[in-house]
């Protein structure tokens, strides 16, 4: 084999074969690159480099198509190996391979509609499957509310117990906060509670309520109040709002009906019972009223004074810092109810409000006093139609341990327990 004169290139000379052994067969060998038409060497214009015979293409009608480009690639690489001299076997190759591009052209066009018609369906499929989980999507399960002025919205539940944005738990009281929290609570059992018989049949039953109790109300409350029937921001027929969050148990009490009714109006929820826990501690707060009416007026008649009430309804406020209700009294229950003076309890958990209490609807002629976290408040007998209401919310006088055990919202829980 003879080196080219020129730099850089290394190709065989004219007169010699490369690629297949017989000499008749190129662009298959290791130079094939070198058999390229037009290529520009001196050494080849005047001889013919390739035996290749130029074939124009025929029209395709499918040539948008993705079958119809690929039956245009380039066929394999036997059909362009053409021997020098134009021999009978070449021929063959190119009359074959050119019967063989028909022929996939032919398969193609029998086989795009079908596949087009295949595609279409699928697309169709998935765009109706598409809208299917959309509109899942949109159907919200959450359930639907109307609010004080007839509007329908999605409305979700109050949590009185948020978690705490930022840090994913509170740091817990060391044990000597914690021995000092239990001598408190063991000191004021033996102390004794405070009680006071206000007017007649209202009594007063100070730091009532363990810890634990609270606690339990706390929590109680909470999972209640996300549920159905659970707290909502209550409005009158006005259209004026109640500056609290409100939840009813056991019957649910309509503000701008001013009646109860045993399915709330508002969004259809059944009212959660009242939890066994919270009868218990009413019945105990009732005799142990009862029990402090006798010895003060060393009486045994005390039930005269202040009748006995199981509670089949428990209204549950919520108030804010800026949370107030005005002077009002309890009178829709039932007229027998009412008559037999059947009592209101009280339950105030978390921080302190300034109660107001009264015969008249007069803020100024009505007296005040100061319930805290744990307190218990009665009043029933003459006592049973006053007037009364929260004039302030005093804030950050939660006790710490209730909120370390609760995270408990700042605000005031108020529970009112009374029998239709």
């Amino acid at each position: 084999m003879r080196l080219n004169s020129t730099v850089g290139a290394s190709k065989p000379s004219a007169g010699e074969s490369f690629g297949s052994p017989d000499g008749k067969s190129q662009g298959r060998g290791r130079y094939s690159h070198h058999a390229s038409h037009g290529s520009g060497s001196k050494h080849f214009n005047d001889k013919r480099t390739s035996n290749l015979v130029y074939q124009p293409k025929k029209p395709d009608v499918l040539s948008n198509s993705v079958e119809a480009e690929g039956s245009h690639k380039k066929q394999p690489e036997s059909q362009d190996a053409v021997a020098s001299g134009g021999d009978h076997q070449s021929s063959s190759v190119h009359s074959d391979s050119q019967n063989i591009h028909w022929g996939v052209s032919k398969m193609n066009i029998a086989e795009t509609p079908q596949k087009e018609a295949e595609s279409s369906a699928t697309k169709n499929i998935d765009y109706l499957h598409k809208e299917e989980v959309t509109c899942m999507q949109e159907e919200s399960p959450q359930p639907l509310k109307v609010d004080t002025k007839g509007q329908t919205s999605l409305e979700k539940g109050f949590d009185i117990c948020p978690p705490k944005k930022g840090t994913p738990f509170m740091l817990k009281p060391s044990l000597l906060e914690k021995n000092r929290q239990k001598r408190n609570e063991i000191k004021r059992v033996m102390e004794g509670q405070i009680r006071n018989v206000l007017r007649s049949g209202m009594v007063l039953l100070k730091n009532y309520l363990s810890i634990s109790d609270q606690v339990n109300i706390v929590k109680t409350c909470r999972d209640l109040g996300l549920g159905p029937g659970g707290f909502y921001q209550p409005g009158y027929r006005d259209g004026a709002s109640l500056n609290l969050k409100m939840m009813c148990l056991g019957k649910n009490w309509d503000p701008e009906k001013r009646a109860y009714e045993d399915i709330r109006s508002r969004d259809s929820a059944i009212p959660p019972t009242i939890p066994a826990k919270f009868n218990q501690l009413v019945k105990k707060a009732i005799e142990d009223s009862r029990a402090l009416i006798e010895g003060n007026k060393k009486t045994r008649d005390a039930a005269s004074e202040l009748p006995w009430m199981s509670p089949d309804i428990c209204i549950v406020n919520f108030y804010s810092a800026s949370g107030k209700l005005g002077l009002h009294q309890d009178r829709d229950e039932t007229r027998e109810s009412l008559d037999e003076g059947l009592p209101v309890v009280s339950f105030s958990v978390g921080d302190n409000a300034e109660f107001l209490y009264g015969d008249q609807r007069d803020v100024d002629k009505a007296q005040k006093v100061l319930l805290e976290s744990g307190d218990v408040l009665i009043f029933g007998g003459k006592s049973r139609h006053i007037f009364h209401g929260v004039a302030a919310i005093i804030p950050n006088t939660t006790p710490q341990a209730l909120q370390e055990e609760t995270y408990f919202r700042p605000g005031r829980l108020n529970l009112t327990f009374r029998q239709y």
